[in-house]
């Protein structure tokens, strides 16, 4: 019997947006009885060029190779099949999608069985099911890599490090839990044995925390994927590695190294590199714990893997080897994470650099007209924000508009929010659209376009007086800004161009929904509008086209209260609008930030 084939909803979106004649690898999740699920795939331009391991690495363990997809005329797939055939090694029949350039009509997926291809039937699995049926593990641990600055050298001392993490010494104890794992078998607790599964870990952790740990990027409180794309919340188990207290002891040549700096034994020509080992796993909930153990050692063992090309690129450039550093994507094209080890200390706008993040758009179908892989796009874990900072998406988690059959079209990717009384600024009254231009300034942040902070009200102030703007009594002032001053900031500071739209009354903007529902689509950024003597942020719309109903995401700076989210969502100070809340005797300005063309 042929097994269950399940292709997640991104991989064909992303699919269906490949426009060149193409091969590729196809990556996947062997689960349950037999069911194989696609969730990954990259693209080369001939199969001679695919580097399976390269790529496979990147992702999450559990997430392997498992087949090949053509795009455009495909004349000798069986041939490219038996290419990869020896590295697939989660099923003993890979899989083989078939599509023309730019459109999933007529996609064909067939199986290799009995050294031919056969064709297969698949089901579309749909985000919430995805997200229901698993989750992701998460491992932070340090370890030392001592070994000579060569290629050879560090392929061999790598291979010791990874053998020893492998060998059985390593023990895991789950955040938040009693449960422990170690090679010898696993340590439950309140009622967890090892014949329990992932699932049960799931809710102990939730139960325990909160909803804690099992939280991915948003606000403090909330549990949410932020994007508009992904609906849905998935969890995340984080894993702490217990360090063995009878484990071997570094040689005695080998150099000492503080945590965090690299250093030379110049005698020995050894240097000691830092290891910051961030790994992450896919894993399916009804998985036995049993396994659980062999997949964190994976997901380690990738993480090193990821550290060890990271180095020897660098030597085979000549160039001398720095700290390498994990980062964690989740792409809303993806659905799920994608690991990628920078240099530390080289700069984003370094060629090298660049050729690296071209490379990643290009491997994986994306376009490269918006940053996905600059490290500001890092994946942000909910115990990695900084409590003093604003706090992150207040939309996530509101209750519906009410608009009835209404599509919704939201900003896209993270934002801030700034309000009156931050920063110890006694800004009420006045400063409405200052802090409205420090959220849009955060979001261009947290997308990868700039490293720059949000301005202070002096620094905003000072840059319009700089400019003519303004005159020089404006420093220091309580004076209010509007849209225009907005506009021209955001071209100061970040060199980003804005739209303006013009309504002549708050009746206007019912009418406004087209414009709107596009700028979400093709910007996705955060809308700053001021109307009378007030600003607002527009986050986003749900319209319905048919009807002409529309409700507005309301972002309001004019709030005076401790970033307490729960506060800020019952109270309205982030919520859906209806017309109504625009004045009609008014006239509104809307400052529409367009993205810049980056990568």
């Amino acid at each position: 019997m042929n097994p269950k084939l399940k292709i997640s909803c991104f991989l064909l979106k992303r699919l269906e947006r490949i426009k060149q004649q193409s091969s590729g690898c196809l990556f996947g999740v062997i689960y349950g009885e037999g069911t194989l699920l696609l969730l990954g795939f990259n693209i080369e331009s001939t199969i001679g060029q695919l580097n399976y391991k390269h790529i496979q690495y990147k992702f999450p363990a559990e997430l392997d190779l498992c087949g090949l997809v053509k795009f455009g005329d495909c004349t000798d797939a069986e041939a490219h099949i038996n290419v990869i055939l020896k590295d697939v090694d989660i099923t003993d029949n890979p899989i083989l999608l078939q599509l023309e350039l730019g459109t999933l009509m007529g996609m064909k997926a067939s199986i290799f069985m009995h050294e031919k291809l056969e064709q297969i039937p698949y089901e579309v699995m749909e985000a919430e099911e995805l997200y229901t049926d698993f989750c992701f593990s998460r491992i932070k641990c340090n370890l030392m890599l001592y070994t000579e600055s060569t290629e050879d050298a560090v392929k061999k001392n790598m291979h010791v490090l990874r053998k020893n993490v492998a060998g059985g010494s390593t023990a895991f104890h789950v955040k938040n839990t009693k449960v422990y794992l170690t090679g010898a078998g696993n340590y439950p607790a309140n009622n967890i044995t090892t014949e329990s599964s992932i699932s049960s870990i799931v809710q102990m952790v939730s139960r325990n925390s909160n909803g804690g740990d099992g939280d991915n990027k948003t606000t403090k409180k909330s549990a949410k994927e932020t994007s508009s794309s992904v609906p849905t919340e998935f969890s995340i188990i984080t894993i702490d590695v217990l360090k063995n207290k009878t484990r071997e002891r570094p040689n005695k040549n080998d150099p000492p190294a503080a945590a965090g700096s690299m250093r030379l034994n110049r005698e020995e020509k050894k240097i000691a590199i830092p290891l910051n080992v961030e790994a992450m796993a896919i894993l399916y909930k009804k998985t036995k714990l049993t396994r659980f153990y062999d997949i964190l050692i994976e997901s380690i063992c990738r993480s090193l893997r990821l550290f060890e090309y990271a180095i020897t690129e660098r030597l085979e450039e000549g160039l001398e080897p720095t700290i390498p550093r994990c980062f964690h994507f989740f792409p809303p094209e993806f659905g799920h994470f994608l690991t990628y080890v920078y240099p530390e200390g080289v700069s984003e706008d370094e060629t090298n650099m660049q050729q690296q993040r071209k490379k990643l758009h290009y491997h994986f179908g994306l376009p490269i007209s918006r940053p996905y892989f600059r490290r500001a796009n890092c994946f942000l874990f909910r115990d990695e924000l900084d409590p003093k900072e604003p706090l992150l998406n207040t939309h996530v988690g509101l209750r519906p508009s009410g608009v009835k059959e209404g599509r919704q079209y939201l900003v896209q990717g993270n934002y801030s929010y700034y309000h009156y009384l931050q920063q110890d600024m006694r800004d009420n009254g006045w400063g409405c659209a200052y802090r409205s231009l420090q959220t849009l300034c955060s979001w261009f942040r947290w997308q990868g376009y700039t490293e720059r902070s949000p301005p202070t009200h002096l620094e905003i102030q000072k840059y319009l007086v700089h400019i003519g703007d303004k005159p020089q009594s404006f420093v220091g002032s309580s004076q209010w800004i509007g849209s225009t001053e907005v506009s021209m900031c955001l071209q100061g500071f970040l060199n980003v161009d804005s739209k303006i739209q013009h309504c002549s009354s708050g009746a206007d903007l019912a009418t406004m929904g087209s414009d709107l529902a596009m700028h979400f689509q093709s910007q996705g950024s955060p809308i700053m509008i001021g109307g009378g003597v007030l600003a607002h942020t527009i986050l986003g719309i749900d319209y319905n086209s048919q009807t002409g109903q529309i409700k507005f995401l309301i972002l309001d700076p004019h709030y005076t209260g401790a970033d307490d989210l729960g506060t800020i969502q019952a109270k309205g100070w982030c919520g859906w609008k209806g017309p109504e809340f625009w004045d009609k005797k008014s006239y509104y300005n809307m400052c529409m930030p367009q993205r810049p063309i980056i990568y």
